[in-house]
């Protein structure tokens, strides 16, 4: 019995040690990946938190603050970098582009920052209501459709040969800037089959087309294009030098929803007629009236970018569209927290408070940021951000740091702001 009572407890010993052994292999397992899981975690907030794309100002020394154990080269070069207990600084005398490199406990890459040293710039918020007409860079294809002819017949002779978004530059080789010539050159061609020459994206093609003879007796293609368009915006800023920026998004095409390609296009005077209130689901909009007549032109607009559309105030108009000249507010200076846009609604640009809510450091297209109107006399008026209200600009510890670009349809106090930064340098 002794023998046995000793065997069975050697067994028991045995499987306890088996037991303890298991558990010990689950614990390193568990520990390996948790210790995985804290990497991965602690990798991508500071791929997030961490810009891709960093300004300096010439002679300003950058802090960059970082979690312990991350860190960067130091260097005693132009661009002179010195390591922190909570990250490190950067500071240079000249302008110039260059590439950091945060590492992990100086080993593990964790991503390269591009610095751009640019020399410390201001610019003039404005805020007042602009009038904005544009000249696409050729007709803008909408869509194509069937055509009736005069046999009964229905045809499409434009379908699958012209797209929407491309845009007719010349009919049988010669320029058709408007719908007016393009008609007329249609109706020069009768039913012979000539080359269209079109741009597609950033490429230039040619195409044959055959227009039909419809039931009217005229020719035609079967295709809807437009040649310009309009529409009420707030100017965001004025440069020392005269350039200006406004909407803080493009341009594009109300039915394609395409990138409008500019041949040129003008800044009008324009007065706030009425105000369409926003609510949850229906944005609202500014009501604005356009006398498009030259004395009233105020400005050239030269580019329309997916960050805003550009150009050149006229002098005459330089000065009653531009505020006090304040300092440009990088992304990295920018803090959740309180902060205002300037909007004329009334005939006088005022500040509204808002309060920015979240920041994303590597935005790199109009929704940088996402705002809320906190102004009781705003949301009276408007009901947060309506349509017209894109462009204006947003300041924050007396520098400007943005525009407004966008409205939240189910919550119209919401709204998106871009960094003024990504203006521009577009601009």
């Amino acid at each position: 019995m002794r023998f046995h009572s000793f065997l069975y407890g050697v067994i028991d010993m045995v499987r306890q040690s088996r037991i303890l052994r298991c558990w010990r292999r689950w614990l390193v397992l568990f520990l390996i990946a948790d210790l995985f899981a804290v990497g991965f975690f602690l990798y991508q907030y500071m791929d997030a938190s961490l810009p891709d794309k960093l300004y300096a100002f010439v002679g300003e020394t950058e802090d960059i603050s970082l979690p312990p154990g991350f860190g960067t080269e130091e260097s005693k070069e132009v661009l002179q970098i010195t390591n922190k207990d909570s990250g490190f600084s950067m500071v240079s005398k000249e302008t110039g582009s260059y590439q950091v490199p945060v590492k992990l406990f100086g080993v593990v890459p964790v991503k390269n920052v591009d610095v751009q040293v640019i020399q410390k710039m201001k610019v003039a918020p404005s805020g007042e209501p602009i009038g904005i007409y544009v000249e696409t860079n050729g007709l803008l294809v909408l869509d194509t459709a069937e055509v009736q002819g005069q046999d009964g017949l229905t045809y499409a002779p434009g379908e699958n040969i012209l797209k929407t978004g491309d845009y007719i530059l010349k009919w049988n080789d010669k320029a058709v800037p408007t719908i007016a010539k393009l008609n007329q050159a249609i109706q020069d061609s009768g039913d012979k089959k000539v080359p269209v020459t079109i741009r597609r994206g950033s490429e230039q093609l040619k195409v044959a087309v055959k227009p039909i003879q419809a039931t009217d007796h005229s020719y035609k293609i079967g295709t809807w294009v437009r040649e310009d368009t309009q529409g009420i915006g707030t100017l965001t800023y004025v440069t020392e030098d005269g350039n200006f920026g406004t909407l803080g998004h493009g341009i594009t095409d109300s039915d394609t929803g395409t990138l409008l390609n500019l041949h040129g296009g003008e800044l009008y005077k324009t007065r706030i007629l009425g105000i369409t209130k926003g609510a949850s689901g229906e944005p609202g909009e500014l009501q604005g009236y356009i006398n498009m007549v030259a004395d009233n032109v105020i400005g050239e607009i030269t580019k329309n970018t997916e960050l805003g559309v550009f150009g050149k105030m006229r002098k005459a108009s330089k000065n009653s569209y531009a505020g006090e000249y304040m300092p440009v507010g990088r992304k990295q200076e920018i803090r959740q927290g309180p902060a205002y846009i300037y909007v004329n609604l009334d005939g006088t640009a005022r500040k509204y408070k808002i309060r920015i809510e979240e920041i994303n450091m590597n935005s790199r297209d109009n929704k940088s940021m996402i705002l809320r109107i906190t102004d009781s006399r705003l949301r009276a008026m408007t009901g947060g951000i309506v349509q017209g209200m894109s462009g204006s600009p947003i300041i924050q510890d007396g520098k400007v740091i943005g525009a407004v670009t966008h409205v939240l349809v189910d919550d119209p106090a919401q709204g998106y702001g871009v960094f003024i930064e990504n203006m521009l340098a577009q601009g």
